[in-house]
C-alpha cells in the first residue's frame, strides 16, 4: 500500500512543483512548495526502503544431528542358558565335594586310611573312612559318641605284647553332602617289643571297605607302609 502512495506522489510531482495557474508570480512560494513536495517524496521513499529492508530475524542453521553410535547387541541370557550355567556350577561343586572332605584327602567310597604310631608303651591306631564304608548314610546326623562302637573289631594287634584298651573316640567331618568318620584307638602294651603288626579286620565286618592305605611309625625312626585289601589285610611293624 505504501508503495502505491509513493507511485501516486511521483506521478503528480509536477503538480506540487509547478503552479502555472497561481498567477501571483511568486518564485519564493513556488520554491517552497517544490521543496515540500520533494521532502515528502523523499520521506516516502525512505520509509519504503526501511520497510523493504527490515531485517529478517536470524535463525541459526539447525545443527547436524549425528546418528547414535552403533551398539553391538549382547545376546540375551535365556532361562535355558542360565539353567545350564547353574547346573554346570553344581556339577563342579559336587566334584569338589566328592574329591575332598574336611581333611583335604580324596573322598572315595570303599577307600580308607590307617595310621599306627608307637610311643613307649602306647600304640595309637587311627582309621579315617567315609561313613558309607560302615553302611551308614552320609546325610545322617549322628553324634560322635554313637559312632565309637564302630572301632570295636576294626583292627587287631598281632603278637604277645599283652595290650589293654585305654581309649577310643570318634569324630565326624562333613563337607557338603559327604561325611567321613575318624576312629582312634589307644592301647597300652606291657611288652611293645613283642608287637608283630596289625591286622585290619574291618574287611570282615564291613564289606564296603575295599582298600586301606596303611602306615606304621615306630620309635627310633622305624616305619613301614602297605596297601591293605581283603586278600592282604596285614600291616607288619618294622621294615
Amino acid at each position: 500500500m505504501l508503495y502505491g502512495i509513493i507511485i501516486q506522489l511521483a506521478s503528480r510531482f509536477s503538480e506540487f512543483t509547478e503552479f502555472p495557474n497561481r498567477g501571483d508570480g511568486s518564485d519564493m512560494m513556488d520554491r517552497s512548495w517544490g521543496r515540500g513536495a520533494k521532502m515528502l517524496l523523499a520521506c516516502a521513499g525512505l520509509t519504503l526502503c526501511v520497510a523493504c529492508s527490515a531485517e529478517v530475524p536470524y535463525e541459526p542453521e539447525p545443527a547436524a544431528v549425528e546418528p547414535p553410535p552403533t551398539v553391538e547387541a549382547t545376546p540375551a541370557v535365556t532361562d535355558m542358558d542360565h539353567s545350564a550355567h547353574t547346573a554346570e556350577h553344581r556339577e563342579d561343586d559336587h566334584d569338589e565335594d566328592h574329591g575332598e572332605h574336611a581333611g583335604g584327602e580324596a573322598h572315595v567310597h570303599g577307600a580308607a586310611e590307617l595310621a599306627v604310631t608307637l610311643d613307649t608303651n602306647f600304640v595309637t591306631i587311627t582309621v579315617d573312612a567315609p561313613l558309607a564304608n560302615y553302611g551308614l548314610s552320609e546325610k545322617a546326623k549322628k553324634k560322635s559318641t554313637e559312632l565309637e562302637k564302630y572301632a570295636e573289631g576294626l583292627t587287631e594287634l598281632m603278637g604277645n605284647a599283652r595290650c589293654d584298651l585305654v581309649e577310643r573316640s570318634a569324630e565326624v567331618r562333613r563337607s557338603g553332602d559327604h561325611a567321613a568318620l575318624t576312629l582312634s584307638i589307644v592301647w597300652d602294651c606291657k611288652r611293645p617289643s613283642q608287637l608283630d603288626g596289625l591286622m585290619f579286620t574291618g574287611f570282615e565286618h564291613y564289606p564296603a571297605f575295599e582298600e586301606v592305605d596303611a602306615i606304621y611309625l615306630g620309635e627310633d625312626g622305624e616305619s613301614n607302609s602297605a596297601s591293605l585289601t581283603p586278600d592282604s589285610p596285614f600291616l607288619p611293624f618294622g621294615s
